[in-house]
């Protein structure tokens, strides 16, 4: 079953390059690969937002990623899904470049279980973050049946 149904992408970048509220110059997405929430984590009810530093090569391929905090099952599987995707190479004087940059996936339960169907939903906020949302499942279907 797919859990995912919308996407959303919100990407706007002009030069190429965001300079973010810390100063960084944070890479765009080129290639965006759309996640569901982890079917585990929903079971779970784990929610929260997975910090990540991500690094690219001169290309713009994703090269490594670090969990910074939050859940081990939502760090990884942000990680997976991050290494998925391209950014727009960085440059520096001697033309394209490694680049470092923080990277958020937040991941959001919202409604009751047993209320009617949420959609999923994938957003893709420039420059570096990312919101999965969708509802809670009940854990034994037949205890919202009374």
């Amino acid at each position: 079953m797919k859990l995912l149904n919308t996407v959303t992408c919100g990407v706007v970048a002009l030069a190429g390059l965001a300079l973010s509220a810390a100063g960084q110059n944070v890479p765009f997405a080129t290639k965006v690969v759309v996640m569901e929430y982890p079917r585990l984590a929903v079971l779970a009810r784990i929610t929260g937002t997975a910090m990540l530093q991500v690094c690219i090569d001169g290309n713009g391929k994703v090269i490594r990623a670090t969990g910074v905090f939050d859940h081990p099952l939502l760090i990884k599987e942000a990680k997976t899904n991050i290494m998925l995707w391209t950014f727009s190479a960085a440059r520096s004087a001697g033309g394209a470049a490694k680049s470092d940059f923080d990277f958020a996936y937040d991941f959001e339960l919202k409604g009751k279980p047993n209320a009617p169907r949420l959609w999923p939903t994938f957003t893709y906020e420039y420059p570096n973050e990312v919101t999965i949302v969708t509802r809670p499942e009940l854990l034994n279907p037949q205890a919202g049946r009374r």
